[in-house]
């Protein structure tokens, strides 16, 4: 009976000490993966400590405006919130600015007129509207014997529409005048609803391209026509979004007129004595104060009309200040 008892207790101590045993085991290797989790631990704050420098790199270089190229291994790796997102957010000290071009529009062109601007280093641009206007350097010669005189035109330093869809002068139709103008013994004026035209003196028709040469991206698909580029007679045209332009960029404007400034179409003429009067191109000279006074023995039209313009086109908006160097967000 004790000896049953006696290997009884020790079956019992033998598999104590087995799952002792087991136990150790199951500690030691609890231990080798703690010490391997801790191995890992410090080789991620070592490479946290690498990407945290690769970002520093990134930033000095990343500004917009100078420093080495980014490098493929550190390309993209920029933060999200180290990049302008919102107009609003960009940086510096906004002021109004006007982003202006004067294009001039010689007599008798019609061909396509390019002119651009670029935006200086000093910030970029951000346009709300567009806008433009056309203003005359009408001038004309007059010939009396060897005599040549020069006058400026009643237009001349006039700015003048740059559409003729609002002229609601094109309706009058001039009643002639005759004989000696009172007060005073000026000479008449002559001219004929038949030659006299309704239309304004030096009114401007014309499509207008626009791009941006640092994307080459047009803002159409077709060239605006100048009736579209502004709104009625004289306002402002706002844009559908701001148009942010970055500095350095260049802003190209491509203007064709769509008649030379002027123009001689339809004039009943010179089927008075001669063939000389009234001129071809005399339907806009009771307009600009020039007198043709009737000569039956001239062989020549006395007066040359030079009908100049300049075409001053361009943007509102603000100008972002910035300093030299890389751009911050802080």
């Amino acid at each position: 009976m004790n000896g049953a008892i006696i290997e009884s207790l020790r079956n019992g101590i033998g598999a104590a000490h087995s799952k002792i045993e087991n136990a150790g085991r199951e500690i030691g290797q609890l231990q080798g993966e703690q010490a391997l989790l801790r191995q890992q631990l410090g080789n991620l704050g070592g490479e946290m400590k690498t990407l945290a420098s690769l970002v520093g790199d990134v930033r000095q270089t990343d500004g917009g405006s100078g420093g080495a190229p980014l490098s493929p291994n550190n390309i993209g790796l920029v933060s999200h919130l180290d990049k302008v997102m919102y107009i609003n957010e960009i940086p510096g000290r906004r002021i109004p600015f006007d982003a202006l071009v004067s294009i001039q529009v010689g007599a008798n062109v019609d061909a396509k007129l390019p002119q651009s601007i670029p935006i200086s280093q000093d910030g970029p641009f951000v346009a709300v509207l567009r806008y433009c206007v056309f203003q005359s350097s009408y001038n004309f010669n007059v010939t009396d014997g060897a005599n040549v005189a020069n006058f400026i035109g009643r237009s001349n330093g006039r700015f003048r529409p740059v559409h003729s869809v609002c002229d609601w002068t094109d309706s009058q139709i001039l009643q002639p005048t005759v004989g000696i103008a009172n007060p005073g013994t000026g000479a008449p004026i002559y001219a004929s609803p038949s030659n006299h035209s309704g239309y304004r003196s030096m009114e401007f028709d014309g499509m207008i391209e626009f791009m941006n040469e640092g994307s080459g991206r047009f803002r159409h698909n077709n060239p605006v026509p100048s009736a579209f580029w502004m709104e009625e007679g004289n306002s402002g045209f706002q844009l559908a979004a701001l148009d942010f332009f970055e500095r350095g960029d260049t802003l190209q404007f491509l203007v064709t007129p769509n008649h030379v400034n002027n123009p001689a179409y339809g004039n009943v003429s010179e089927f008075l004595a001669g063939g000389i009067y009234p001129a071809v191109d005399s339907q806009y000279d009771v307009h600009e104060g020039i007198l043709d006074q009737f000569d039956d023995q001239a062989t020549t039209d006395p007066v040359e009309r030079v009908p100049e313009g300049i075409l001053i086109i361009g943007f509102h908006g603000m100008k972002i200040l910035q300093p030299p160097g890389p751009v911050r967000m802080t």
